[in-house]
Order: C-alpha cells, then structure tokens, then sequence
C-alpha cells in the first residue's frame, strides 16, 4: 500500500535532504526514504542492544545484581 503525504520543510532541511539526495545520487523523494529507513534501523539495532543487556543482567549478573541490592 502506498500512503501520500505532503512534507513541509524549512530551507535548512531542504538544504539537507538536497545534500543527502545528492551523496545517494537519488531523488529528495528516496532520499527521505532512505533517511526514515535509517533511522528506524538505528532505533531498532539500538532497543535490540538494551534488550540484549538486560538479557545479560538477568542472567549472567543475576547473583551480583542480587548482592548489590542486599548490601
């Protein structure tokens, strides 16, 4: 499914999505594409990193974590 919308940008961002565009030899229009894939995998290899630490805390660092609370 394909969604239209219209974005409204400020010369700054128009400035960098034309910078970025360019680097991509790609249109603005893939460019931000390209940009909101980006971020979104950065947000996810980032919650992926949180939640592979917690796995380590509740696991591996169980038994210090416990003592740490009882002191």
């Amino acid at each position: 499914m394909v969604m239209a919308m219209t974005l409204r940008l400020d010369a700054d961002h128009d400035t960098m999505i034309i910078r970025l565009a360019t680097q991509l030899k790609c249109s603005k229009h893939e460019a931000v594409l390209r940009a909101i894939e980006l971020a979104d995998e950065r947000i996810s290899v980032k919650q992926r990193g949180i939640e592979r630490a917690r796995e380590i805390l509740r696991t591996r660092d169980k038994e210090l974590l416990e003592r740490l609370a009882d002191a």
